[in-house]
């Protein structure tokens, strides 16, 4: 097929993706770790901040308000998606 390499190709990158972003969480829990502040390399430097955030949180919003209200405050979209998986492969 045409599209054979291009789908191998992105689910090579997709991995490598999931790798680094893996590794990058264990670096932030560490860093984390050590306690808000700056830290610094010989090439980037980073901060550990600690803050509150806001959110809403959508079960609460179903709880507490009517349908009506939800459905006046819920936007829709539509979404194009791309869902790569390896093929599982038998030995």
């Amino acid at each position: 097929m045409v599209y054979e390499k291009m789908i191998d190709e992105l689910g090579t990158i997709h991995q490598q993706i999931q790798e680094l972003e893996s590794t990058a969480r264990k670096l932030k829990a560490e860093l984390i770790a050590r306690g808000v502040g700056k830290y610094s390399g010989l090439d980037f430097i980073a901060e550990v901040q600690h803050y509150d955030r806001a959110s809403i949180d959508p079960k609460l919003v179903r709880e507490f308000c009517d349908v009506t209200t939800v459905a006046k405050v819920t936007a829709i979209k539509a979404v194009d998606a791309v869902v790569v998986k390896p093929i599982q492969q038998t030995v």
